[in-house]
């Protein structure tokens, strides 16, 4: 629905006096011209979407949360490695009892692991680092298109209040000029309040777009951990069109670098280390020690003794042979995983792809068709008001339909902006930076 079809009738009922009031003549033009030109500068600061992104790769508590558990993760191997420590054992004997002699027995032992247990175990912690990894990736990736969309939804309705503020003075010279006919009995009541009317649909408009400004304030705010009521100034990003590269070449990087993939890999190496290590510790356990003895009464004999002790392997292999399977049950299921996330993949490439082309489509039409063609409509409505040959309806409603192509437009770009991070995301990477040439139409223009 259009945003301004509510003024229509406002407008159809200024119609009839206004052509005869050469100073309200004026003011409507006057407006009219407003309307059709940006909003006055801002006082803050410029407000850019790379500003935004590097903010919150800065200042995100998520990614510093997922950053911290890479290195919890590198710390894994290193425990899983490390040795046992060894056990010392001082003892009395006194066998029989009495106090003539008091042997005094040492013994010092040391667990030993099979060779290659150790190893086994830490290769398994391995893969927890790069699936941490994959989950940095995956979060940044997720905030950096979370943060785009609510940047260009911000832009999108602080273009679109400029527009509607604009619109709004016209619609108050209408209503105070349909007031001032009513007083003086050359107007209707039914006119005033209609103008009022569709005043008041504008000004319900107007609260509805500062409603999203200040949701898409809040959620960036969110994204940075700052107060939800903290401003930002006036967005000045605007997505450029960009050549993009073919089908074929954002599907083979994609499937080269999204982080899902990377991280279901490493679950996939993962469960084969898990499988080798549950091998490994069919194994026996092994245990050395030594013992000295010394008389502390009744004698100066000493004595020592040196010895290895092993584990028999027998209940324990059946635990080892029911780790080993669910291993291999695991690899299958990441086996399958990597098939499903692939193909998963491929797709969204597609759809974003398509998704993209579109907006890019609309863009292309908007500027070099639909927002000359109501430009110059304006200006022949003007003239013709001017000279008396065309009627104050026909002018607002050129000037109404110049607006909604404006919006249009203000919508299609914050599409493209929006869509762009979504492919971004759907390769894992960024785009090239190749803008398309004025005079070159976008992929797929309609004819």
């Amino acid at each position: 629905m259009s945003l301004f079809r509510s003024a229509r009738a406002g407008q159809r009922a200024g119609s009839r006096w206004c052509s005869r009031s050469g100073g309200f003549r004026v003011a409507v033009q006057t407006l009219l011209i407003a309307a059709c030109l940006p909003g006055q500068a801002w006082a803050a600061e410029p407000f850019t979407l790379d500003s935004l992104l590097a903010e919150i790769a800065q200042r995100s508590p998520e990614l510093q949360s997922r950053r911290a558990e890479v290195q919890a993760a590198l710390e894994r191997p290193a425990q899983a490695r490390a040795f046992d420590d060894p056990m010392l054992n001082v003892e009395l004997w006194q066998v029989p009892i009495g106090v003539q002699q008091m042997p005094l027995m040492i013994t010092l032992r040391q667990p030993i692991p099979w060779p290659g247990k150790l190893a086994a175990r830490a290769a398994v912690l391995h893969s927890d680092a790069t699936k941490a990894r994959a989950d940095v990736a995956l979060s940044a990736r997720n905030l950096r298109v979370e943060a785009t969309r609510a940047y260009y939804d911000y832009r999108l309705a602080v273009r679109s209040l400029t527009v509607l503020r604009d619109t709004q003075r016209l619609l108050t010279a209408i209503v105070a000029a349909v007031d001032t006919r009513y007083r003086v009995g050359r107007a209707e009541l039914a006119e005033l309040l209609k103008a009022q009317a569709d005043a008041a649909v504008l000004d319900n408009l107007l609260l509805d777009v500062e409603r999203e400004r200040d949701v898409t304030t809040a959620a960036m705010n969110i994204l940075l951990a700052r107060p939800p009521d903290q401003a930002f100034g006036e967005p000045v990003t605007t997505p450029s069109l960009r050549v993009l590269p073919s089908l074929q070449q954002l599907t083979e990087q994609a499937l080269a670098q999204r982080p899902e993939l990377a991280g279901i890999r490493a679950a996939l190496d993962q469960a084969q280390a898990r499988q080798q290590a549950a091998r490994i510790d069919r194994a026996p356990d092994l245990a050395v020690w030594a013992g000295y003895m010394t008389m502390l009464r009744g004698g100066n004999d000493a004595t020592f003794t040196v010895g290895l002790q092993t584990s028999i392997p027998s209940f324990s292999i059946a635990k080892s042979s029911a780790a080993a399977r669910e291993a291999q049950a695991q690899a299958n299921a990441q086996r399958q995983m990597l098939v499903s996330t692939e193909a998963r993949i491929r797709g969204e490439v597609r759809q974003a792809l398509l998704r993209v082309e579109a907006a890019e489509r609309h863009i292309w039409l908007h500027n070099k068709t639909l927002l000359p063609t109501a430009e110059r409509a304006v200006q022949a409505a003007q003239a013709g008001y001017q000279s008396g040959r065309v009627s104050l309806v026909l002018l607002l409603d050129a000037a109404r339909t110049l607006v909604d192509h404006r919006l249009e437009f203000e919508r299609y770009q914050a599409e493209y902006g929006q869509r762009l991070a979504e492919l971004e995301a759907a390769i894992g990477a960024g785009l090239p930076v190749a803008p398309l040439a004025a005079s070159t139409p976008p992929t797929g223009e309609l004819p």
